[in-house]
């Protein structure tokens, strides 16, 4: 097996076609198609299907597909490794982050990698935990903020803060009041993220363990559009404290504490159980965790520590 062979698969299939891919890798068709049929006799396995649409990868050829990713990616950082050793870690590392979280993370994640770390090349992927979590176990994150409504076996998930949802509203909405009932909140009109979502679920399984009904009257999944339609007065949310503090302060919004403190979740940093990290992820992984931790120390973020002493309170 040759390392062309699966920078070849790859290039295939995320292509979709042999002529595209061809064009990519300024190989001429032939030459690729006897490179993939050698690689199909090695391995004894079909592992693309060809047809007038196009080229896709059999059930087999997807996963010798995401091996091969790993292998080339695993390829590229030792190289990087190699170059850079004097500068310390080096080498790409992808980070997935929740919407909720890329806000109050991803600004100074990315500061901190450019002043301190410069031979690390950051990328950072924004979306929903649940899809985060399968980009991590299929290998294409090193590292994720995931929540406890996506763990999976392919995944070493570390608790390390449990955060309170409260309840938004636009300005002026909830006359003054800090603190509601779940009850109050089930009466109200709701907007709410779609399944599969972590928040989403918890909601439901807070009302129905109280007999309650939520009336949701929509279900909007792009951030900025469920922030707008509250501020616009079309209903109410139930969102993070992570999430709420900038567009707090930056737009007409009321936010209140939902009693009883069950309404929480927790927040993991998650790498694979089954890839092993790169120096670089390790760093990035290890530098994350310092940065959650600093912005609950700060006041950025009011979440509950797991794992790790509270802060000491400041003398008088």
């Amino acid at each position: 097996m040759e390392l062309r062979q699966l920078k070849y698969l790859v290039c295939i299939v995320e292509a979709g076609s042999l002529s595209r891919a061809s064009q990519a890798l300024h190989v001429a068709q032939p030459a690729l198609s006897q490179q993939i049929n050698r690689l199909e006799e090695e391995l004894g396995v079909k592992l693309l299907v060809r047809s007038v649409r196009g080229v896709t990868p059999t059930e087999v050829g997807q996963a010798v597909y995401q091996q091969a990713k790993s292998v080339l990616k695993q390829i590229e950082t030792t190289h990087l490794i190699a170059a850079q050793a004097d500068a310390g870690p080096a080498g790409p590392v992808t980070v997935g982050l929740p919407w909720t979280m890329a806000t109050l993370l991803g600004l100074p994640l990315l500061r901190e990698v450019r002043a301190n770390l410069k031979s690390i090349r950051l990328e950072i992927i924004e979306g929903p935990s649940s899809m985060l979590a399968q980009l991590l176990a299929q290998g294409k994150l090193d590292v994720a903020i995931a929540f406890d409504n996506t763990t999976t076996g392919g995944l070493l998930m570390k608790p390390l803060v449990s955060e309170p949802l409260q309840l938004v509203g636009p300005e002026g909405s909830l006359d003054g009041k800090t603190r509601c009932t779940m009850a109050q909140v089930a009466r109200l009109p709701l907007l709410l993220l779609s399944r599969p979502n972590g928040i989403r679920e918890e909601i439901e399984r807070i009302c129905a363990a109280e007999g309650l009904k939520a009336d949701v009257v929509a279900e909007i999944n792009a951030p900025n559009l469920l922030i707008a339609a509250v501020r616009a007065g079309l209903g109410y949310t139930i969102l993070p404290s992570c999430a709420m503090d900038e567009h707090v302060s930056a737009t007409a919004l009321d936010v209140a504490e939902i009693e009883g403190g069950r309404l929480s979740r927790t927040v993991y940093l998650s790498r694979s159980r089954l890839l092993p990290m790169s120096p670089a992820a390790e760093r990035v992984y290890g530098l994350l965790e310092e940065l959650i931790f600093g912005s609950i120390e700060k006041g950025r973020w009011r979440a509950n520590w797991l794992g790790r002493p509270a802060p000491a309170e400041a003398g008088p």
